[in-house]
């Protein structure tokens, strides 16, 4: 008799792999609009978003304005950074983030042109910068100072402003940190150690240090070069850094704190033909020593200069639940060379405690708009809200997390490269089961699979049968047409409607001829 093998996933903890090849029971090459934090053993759809450009004027209204940068305020309100038809800039807020119509406040104008990405509230004012050397301020509820002060040099680069542990909030343009006081004084350029070929990326508090991202060119469209740095600045010496951590290859465009340890996430040459069309997106840790590699995603293709243009990694993250977010895009496990197929979305890295593993996911997708100059520019976040700001960058659009419990979109899991322990051996599938929390009424959850040298799925069958824990099958559901064979298969579960997955388990049956040649090698080990 052949021999069989099972094998079953129930475990989603470890998120998404460096290759689909590592070894791991509890990781997958792909998950995508799933919650693996808050249930280890269960993958839980999230909802779908919502058009957000309502304003007291038209549905629409919002677009004109262009919004960035979300802010949730210490009111509870959700401030955004548009721009007025001059391209000014323009604040607007939402009473509730939840729902309802955006306010366009008609003093909370400036006068220069808008500057994105450095928005923040401060001090009972909005904070941003604009024209070439402004800092500015919207007294939230009054007017606008369009000249808190003036710079020393004109804006190039800019990061998100961050309020330090000394009590101050700063920000920051080209390679200089401003320091912003309670009583709105600004300093320029409190911190002159960065050199001035390069940028100040993003900025995170550690301790009682102030830890800034830096990247080699002074431009966000600049080819990478170099090695990216981290600097520890004690907030008071000017000229000198306590440290200065080297952060290996690559643009390094987002830095958070997690667990007291600083992550941070590379571009390392996506976008550059010196890859050989397989940069990466790194994400490491450093608390101390040698800053780690906790996940590489590879791209199996070079992104296009149009749209890296329209960035792999807008100026927008943020820290929430312990753990960092932030979006992306990149192309890699049957990824096809349009944008909206980058798997784009708002990428996750934490976990859930202190006895869990670290583990990467794509969070949220957004599916309403695919083109070829699909990307995101922007995402904030209130509570569990996500705001997005999307399409091309003359577009408008936001969408926000629909207040409704509506699960439209697609939530995918892919399982790492099965082999049954040797790639040489060719199985026979003979059955398939998905395992689910009861299914809701209008739910689909489907199972395919990508065997061998496939570059697409296959569907097996698809499971609809209201209060169902689990569905089977024995052979294509379609056509009846049997399993395949395969030395080496992925398995691919999509749901929507809100179906929650809590397993996977398959048998497979050695063949015959690869036994006797399985048995035959034995035998001359034997012997030798």
């Amino acid at each position: 008799m052949a021999e069989v093998i099972e094998e079953k996933i129930s475990n989603f903890s470890g998120g998404i792999s460096d290759d689909p090849r590592q070894p791991g029971s509890n990781i997958a090459s792909l998950i995508k609009h799933f919650d693996i934090f808050s249930n280890p053993y269960k993958l839980i759809p999230l909802r779908d978003t919502e058009a957000d450009t309502s304003t007291s004027v038209s549905a629409t209204d919002l677009e004109q304005y262009l919004v960035r940068d979300f802010q949730l305020a210490t009111s509870g309100r959700l401030y955004g950074l548009g721009e007025n038809a001059s391209g000014q800039p323009k604040v607007v807020f939402k009473a509730d983030p939840t729902t309802g119509n955006w306010t366009l406040p008609a003093t909370a104008e400036g006068n220069a042109a808008r500057v994105s990405g450095a928005f923040i509230e401060w001090a009972s004012s909005m904070w941003f910068l604009q024209g070439t050397t402004q800092v500015a301020r919207w007294a939230i509820g009054g007017t606008v100072t369009n000249t808190v002060a003036t710079l020393g040099v004109s804006i190039t680069t800019v990061a998100q402003p961050i309020v330090g542990a000394d009590g101050n909030m700063y920000m920051f343009y080209n390679n200089r940190t401003v320091r912003v006081s309670s009583a709105n004084a600004v300093t320029d350029n409190v911190f002159s150690a960065i050199p001035s070929d390069m940028r100040i990326t993003a900025a995170a508090r550690w301790g009682s240090y102030l830890a800034i991202a830096v990247s080699h060119g002074t431009s966000d469209t600049a080819v990478p070069s170099g090695r990216s740095q981290v600097y520890l600045w004690d907030y008071v010496t000017d000229t000198t850094a306590y440290d200065i951590i080297d952060w290996g290859e690559g643009d390094l465009k987002v830095l958070g704190n997690i667990e007291g340890r600083l992550v941070g996430v590379s571009d390392k040459y996506l976008s550059n033909a010196i890859s050989l069309s397989r940069g990466s997106m790194v994400i490491k840790m450093w608390a101390g020593g040698t800053p780690q590699v906790m996940k590489e995603i590879v791209a199996n293709q070079l992104v296009t200069a149009d749209v890296a243009t329209a960035r792999r990694f807008p100026r927008s993250f943020l820290v929430k639940d312990n753990r960092l977010y932030w979006a992306a895009s990149v192309p890699f496990l049957f990824s096809t060379s349009t944008e909206s197929t980058y798997h784009l979305g708002i990428w996750g890295f934490g976990r859930k405690n202190a006895n869990a593993n670290f583990a990467l996911t794509i969070e949220v997708v957004e599916e309403a708009t695919a083109s070829a100059n699909y990307f995101i520019s922007s995402i904030g976040n209130a509570g569990n809200y996500w705001f997005i700001a999307h399409s091309a960058q003359s577009a408008g659009l936001v969408r926000k997390t629909n207040d409704s419990a509506s699960f439209t979109y697609t939530s995918e899991y892919v399982t790492q490269i099965r082999n049954a322990g040797d790639s040489s051996v060719t199985k026979k599938l003979k059955g398939i089961t998905v395992y689910t929390d009861p299914l809701p009424s209008g739910v689909t959850v489907t199972v395919q699979y990508a065997a061998d040298e496939d570059t697409s799925y296959t569907t097996i069958f698809t499971s609809t049968t209201a209060n169902s824990i689990s569905a089977s099958a024995i052979n294509i559901a379609s056509s009846g047409a049997q399993l395949p064979e395969y030395k080496e298969i992925l398995f691919r579960i999509t749901s929507t409607g809100g179906g929650e997955i809590t397993g996977l388990s398959w048998q497979s049956e050695l063949q015959q001829k690869d036994l006797f040649t399985r048995l035959f090698e034995y035998l001359i080990n034997l012997i030798r």
